[in-house]
């Protein structure tokens, strides 16, 4: 026992003898050279370094500036574009009011309605409307927004761009096409603070002879389908506010689209997330679909907002996003000849160097990459990274109160969401004021004219 109780007293001073020996060994005993373990971090900390550096200067660049490698564009633009058509519709709303909707596609950013509730509810309290506009029929996130009560059963197909291509199954302006089979269920219920369903639309495309069963509120009916190749507008109407939808295949096999909640004119903005989304694939969606739903919503902005799961860690070269991308903003400026489009940057990422977390060293890359193609296809940009405060804006967000991301360095919690929401936001309402101005000078210039023109 007591030889037991010796043995890790005579490991330690062995070792401590071995240890204390070693300063005493010559440098170049048996002529080894040992690898730089540390080179690698070495290298990144130096990338850290040129990082901030980029930031440092951001905002203060001059001839005489010499960027670091890392600095290949310049992402210190906070925005640029023509909003005209946008703040037309805005303006007219005054002379006729009409439900004015916004199409907002983007990726896990915004799933669960983040940043296009806040968002939604800021044009609503200044322009009106009520209601959350377009809706899925099903939603991995359903338990997780906060603006509507929606749930489903699984008799349900649901159909998307990631998946391979299925024959007679054309995915909708979202991405996603929802196949009902018979006792397919889906509800939607208002939540608390939210207003009350008055008319709701429900796009469907339908082959044979189908029949639902829809539950407004308490007022229970059946309601034919129309046979039909081309989608189809089904208005769900009553002559009061319901505060629950329930519909049921009860026959049939539709393709539904999605759905559409309005109460009265003013501002709607749809939120269409699809995550692990770069936008490329909404280059798949037919052009008609887009057609469709900028004609049916009146749609007069679409802000695409992605590159969240483009950026990945000294990528570097990313032409081969910049091409496919380009290709799915033509597309939506033929099918939305109408709407004004704003290219969203992506906002700030950490990676995660050891033991502490920095701006992902691609990202103010990427950001140059989107200032070059919104300059190119001359559309709107507004910068994100920026707006979050550039390097390091997002390891603020996280470690400083109150949190505005999550803990993965990557995405907004609500708290964020919030406040991006309020930044673009008021960004637009600046604009859209100094348009009002101007407008208002014509609109005074023309009165004046028009007035000595009748005196003479």
């Amino acid at each position: 026992m007591k030889s037991k109780l010796n043995e890790p007293l005579l490991i330690l001073l062995f070792t401590v003898l071995v240890l204390s020996g070693i300063s005493f060994i010559p440098v170049n005993f048996f002529n080894l050279k040992l690898p730089d373990y540390l080179a690698d971090l070495k290298a990144k900390a130096k990338e850290v370094t040129k990082t901030e550096e980029q930031i440092k200067y951001e905002g203060k660049m001059d001839s005489s500036f010499v960027a670091p490698q890392k600095m290949l564009s310049d992402t210190t633009l906070a925005s640029f574009g023509d909003l005209t058509k946008f703040f037309e519709a805005l303006y007219l709303l005054q002379q006729k009011p009409e439900a004015i909707h916004i199409s907002y596609f983007g990726d896990s950013m915004i799933e669960g309605d983040l940043i296009t509730m806040d968002l939604r509810k800021m044009f609503q309290n200044k322009f009106g409307g009520r209601g959350v506009g377009y809706m899925p029929v099903t939603s991995a996130t359903a338990n997780f927004r906060s603006t509507i009560q929606h749930s489903f059963n699984e008799q349900w197909e649901t159909v998307h761009f990631n998946q391979k291509a299925q024959t007679g199954k054309e995915l909708g302006w979202s991405g996603f096409n929802f196949i009902g089979n018979q006792g397919a269920n889906v509800k939607f219920k208002k939540s608390r603070g939210q207003s009350s369903f008055n008319h709701v639309e429900l796009f469907y495309r339908n082959k044979s002879t189908c029949r639902l069963s829809m539950t407004k509120g308490s007022n229970s009916q059946f309601q034919e389908l129309v046979i039909s190749d081309s989608i189809q507008a089904l208005e769900i109407q009553d002559s009061i506010d319901y505060d629950q939808l329930e519909i049921e295949i009860s026959e049939g096999n539709p393709e539904i689209m999605g759905l559409n909640f309005e109460n009265g004119p003013g501002i709607y903005v749809d939120n269409y997330a699809f995550r692990g989304n770069s936008g490329i694939p909404l280059g798949t969606i037919k052009d008609e679909m887009f057609s469709y739903s900028a004609q049916q919503f009146n749609c007069r902005l679409v802000v695409l907002h992605y590159g969240l799961n483009v950026v990945g860690h000294e990528t570097g070269d990313y032409s081969w996003y910049l091409n496919p991308f380009r290709k799915v903003i033509r597309k939506i400026k033929k099918a939305y000849p109408n709407a004004t489009i704003i290219l969203a940057s992506v906002g700030d990422k950490s990676y995660n160097y050891g033991k502490q977390y920095h701006t992902e060293p691609d990202i103010p890359l990427f950001v140059g990459m989107q200032v070059k193609l919104a300059k190119e296809e001359n559309i709107v940009f507004w910068n994100m990274y920026k707006a979050m405060g550039g390097y390091d804006s997002m390891k603020r967000w996280v470690e400083e109160k109150p949190k505005k991301a999550a803990k993965d360095y990557t995405h907004l919690n609500s708290e964020g969401a919030k406040e991006i929401a309020r930044l673009f936001y008021e960004w637009l309402m600046n604009e859209y004021n100094i348009y009002l101005e101007k407008k208002l000078d014509e609109v005074s210039k023309q009165q004046f004219q028009t007035k000595n023109e009748s005196k003479q």
